[in-house]
């Protein structure tokens, strides 16, 4: 393993309890070095400049450096390739691939069957926080793990990589390169940005800063989340997949400018309508909700072609209300694609404690595992809303069956 931060460090925490005769060889900064010496995590420890020497006989070798590194880091394992096992497997683990698995696919070629080859490597699992001091052993628990092979890489040489992938608790999936960063773009960098700016711009205008903080509650918490994210640690991931960010950042704008003009468009109605009393205001609403149904002067007789611009406005924003809903409804359907998708159900709970206990408790008694669990919605002191989610439908199953005996209301997803 070169680099033993959060992603390197929650490997080796979580590997403690599942290796047996496997050596551990750990290359890191010598702050690093000395932190894993109390945790007694690794067999070998060594510092950057011996990574030639860390290579001798290596089965696997993990590039968990941070991105700034790993290219540079990349170029000295394939400088002593020759120390390598035969058949050894590379594999970063950095959140871009395009770059990186360009330059890994040319210094790893086949050379045959033993050669060592190069797989790209992307755990979409992660935290806010950073470092050794962040290892989390849990941090790959039913995480999903993408990797990018080369395409005349035979499918028994991944076999290490999913042994890992295996150990850890996470899911394996294969993607190309350049699509995987296509991805990652849309659902997570642009996303990145986008918190950032969303807190950024909230808290910009000092009259208004202490009262939106005071206001401010789940919905803006779960938006605002990635804001806390370190720039230090997205820098390198920015840099590294720059087109499909920059394509989507654009998108998003033209967007939201469109988005921006409708909405203008009903501040002019708002104008118009100041002081013709509440009925008028009235008419305007309902005929509003009529969404395409509505007719120019109904909205505001006075000014019919303003009137067709708020029906124009209306269906744009319903629009992207709809198209938003529509996939996020998706994200937690039964679907196919890539990796392995989770058997869920909701449970209802009351706002009490002890609630969550009583809800895994009789799980665990009866052997079922819980894959995934998210707090969907709470209602201070009333109930709250949790998905439960299952490796099988078979284990979904038999948790209704445990949980529905007069314990919880359970329902379908």
């Amino acid at each position: 393993m070169v680099g033993a931060g959060l992603l390197g460090g929650s490997m080796l925490a979580c590997l403690q309890t599942r290796r047996t005769s496997t050596r551990l060889v750990v290359v890191s900064s010598p702050g690093t070095l000395d932190a894993l010496k109390s945790h007694g995590w690794c067999d070998v420890l060594l510092p950057y400049e011996h990574l030639a020497e860390a290579c001798d006989e290596a089965d696997l070798v993990l590039l968990c450096s941070p991105m700034s590194a790993i290219h540079a880091h990349l170029e000295e394992v394939a400088s002593a390739k020759d120390r390598l096992a035969p058949g050894a497997l590379v594999m970063d683990v950095g959140s871009t691939k395009a770059t990186i698995c360009r330059l890994g696919f040319e210094r790893f070629p086949d050379e045959g069957p033993d050669s060592p080859r190069f797989v790209g490597g992307h755990p979409m699992a992660g935290s806010e926080k950073s470092g050794l001091a962040a290892a989390d052993p849990l941090l790959y628990q039913s995480a999903l793990w993408v990797l990018c092979p080369p395409k005349d890489l035979a499918a028994d040489r991944l076999d290490p990589a999913k042994a890992l992938i295996a150990a850890l608790g996470a899911r394996g999936a294969i993607l190309d390169p350049e699509q995987h960063d296509a991805v990652v773009a849309r659902i997570s960098h642009v996303p990145q940005i986008l918190s950032s700016v969303l807190a950024g711009w909230a808290g910009s205008d000092e009259a208004l800063s202490h009262a939106s903080l005071a206001l401010a509650a789940g919905g803006f918490r779960d938006m605002t989340r990635l804001a806390l994210s370190s720039w230090d640690v997205w820098r390198d991931i920015l840099a590294t997949n720059p087109g499909p960010i920059a394509a989507g950042l654009r998108e998003v704008a033209d967007r939201l400018s469109e988005l921006a003009e409708r909405a203008g468009t009903w501040a002019r109605a708002e104008e118009a309508l100041a002081g013709e009393g509440g009925d008028a205001a009235r008419r305007y609403l309902e005929a509003i909700q009529a969404g395409d149904a509505a007719h120019e002067s109904q909205l505001l007789p006075a000014d019919p072609e303003l009137g067709g611009e708020i029906i124009r406005s209306e269906k744009e924003f319903r629009n992207a209300f709809h198209a938003g809903k529509g996939f996020r409804e998706r994200f937690r359907m039964p679907r196919k694609g890539i990796a392995h998708d989770l058997s869920e159900f909701v449970v209802r709970l009351e706002d009490r404690p002890g609630q969550l206990l009583a809800l895994l408790g009789p799980l665990a008694d009866a052997g079922i595992n819980v894959q995934d669990l998210e707090i969907l919605k709470v209602r201070e002191g009333e109930t709250g809303t949790v998905l439960v989610g299952f490796a099988s439908p078979e284990d979904r199953e038999k948790a209704k069956t445990v949980l529905g005996e007069g314990r919880f209301l359970v329902m379908d997803k």
